[in-house]
């Protein structure tokens, strides 16, 4: 333990600078070629990894040790929001309209962090491993191409670890349990197509914005406990006293359980459309669920914990009392291998995720390091 000590109090420093160089140039799913770029250049210095070709252009995954050993992949989103950042902070973006919103800039720094310090310990390990910066976590759940494209085979991994800041989680503990950690998150877009008119005139048209409220009303009624339907943007019309011809709906559906999911989808689909039925306007009713639930095994959980409390302290475990109805596209990669997603709390110490205040926490960057270190010397490929 003391060797950790001394090196991540060695690494802080630049692990810091590390994410405030990342925080300057946040870039959405998929256009993280700044971002991959200054990630490459980092691990390009160190000859102990061999930093692989890019699976999908932005990606950066390296492998160290021996291949033939067990392989643990540590995980770090690296892409960002469409949120004008007002922090003004002096490592604020530089990319107008976008930020980290979400603190993806810390998740990379701390997997740069246990990098640089396994790279010290690597004798010490009985794993090889694969450091995977992925891109495009939000809206885009790129993690399902980084698993087609065959990223965690060669060597196949044999358990993969995730890790996502948390605010109102105790502060600098891991959070986690066994079963849905995170939802399953769906998105619709309805465009409800009627026929225009003049606003004194309501008897010769068909208003689709009427339909539309009955649609938003009519959602109350069908949904399951334990899931979520919500409406979040109702647009059409222009003008004080023109119908408009056309009403588009948007927003998200969230559930932990498949079956009762899919049953909210079938009711809101028939909803839709009876109630377009009945007022004789025209339903274009598309929703698509891009995120199945995070769920972790018990295996996966026990090693979390254990690591917790071994590598951060006797308190520093914190049982998640519920899942979260927030979505995570590390679900695909506990769909297909063995491994654990847990929260690492920020406590009261930061503002909301997703809002154009949120900072992420220097000073919980080592938590995380230790974590992710902490996994690697114990794991052994064992079950």
């Amino acid at each position: 333990m003391n060797d950790l000590d001394s090196l991540i109090k060695k690494y802080l420093p630049e692990v810091i600078a590390f994410r405030h160089e990342l925080h300057k140039i946040p870039e959405i799913a998929g256009e993280e070629y700044k971002t991959s770029a200054f990630i490459r250049e980092k691990l390009a210095q160190f000859p102990e990894l061999n930093v692989q070709k890019p699976f999908l252009g932005t990606d950066v995954v390296a492998l160290m040790g021996d291949p033939a050993l067990p392989n643990l992949t540590l995980r770090a989103d690296i892409d960002a929001l469409p949120v004008e950042e007002k922090t003004d902070l002096p490592y604020c973006s530089i990319h107008k309209g976008f930020m980290h919103a979400c603190g993806h800039d810390g998740h990379s720094a701390m997997l740069y962090g246990a990098i640089l310090c396994l790279r010290e310990l690597r004798d010490q390990l009985k794993c090889s491993l694969r450091y995977l910066f992925q891109p495009g976590e939000e809206i885009r759940a790129m993690a399902k191409k980084v698993v087609d494209a065959g990223t965690l085979e060669n060597p196949k991994a044999a358990f993969v670890a995730g890790l996502h800041n948390w605010p109102k989680v105790p502060y600098g503990t891991i959070s986690a349990r066994i079963g849905a950690v995170m939802a399953a998150a769906g998105f619709f877009k309805i465009v409800i197509t009627g026929k225009g008119g003049h606003g004194s005139m309501p008897k010769r048209a068909k208003n689709p914005l009427e339909t539309a409220a009955k649609i938003v009303s009519g959602t109350k009624k069908i949904i399951p406990d334990g899931c979520v339907l919500t409406v979040c943007a109702l647009n059409g019309g222009s003008n004080s006293n023109v119908i408009p011809e056309q009403a588009e709906l948007q927003g998200t559906i969230r559930f932990l359980d498949p079956e009762a999911g899919e049953k909210m989808i079938a009711d809101f689909r028939n909803l839709c459309e009876d109630l377009c039925k009945a007022d004789e306007v025209q339903c274009d009713f598309r929703l698509d669920v891009p995120y199945p639930a995070t769920i972790n095994g018990k295996h996966g959980y026990e090693l979390a914990k254990n690591c917790a409390v071994k590598y951060l302290g006797t308190d520093a475990f914190t049982e998640m009392p519920e899942s979260s109805m927030s979505s995570e596209d590390f679900a695909f990669y506990l769909q297909k291998y063995d491994g654990v997603f847990c929260h690492l709390g920020t406590g009261d110490k930061t503002a909301n995720l997703h809002t154009d205040k949120f900072d992420f926490d220097d000073e919980v960057l080592e938590r995380g390091i230790r974590f992710f270190v902490g996994l690697a010397l114990d794991f052994q490929g064992d079950k």
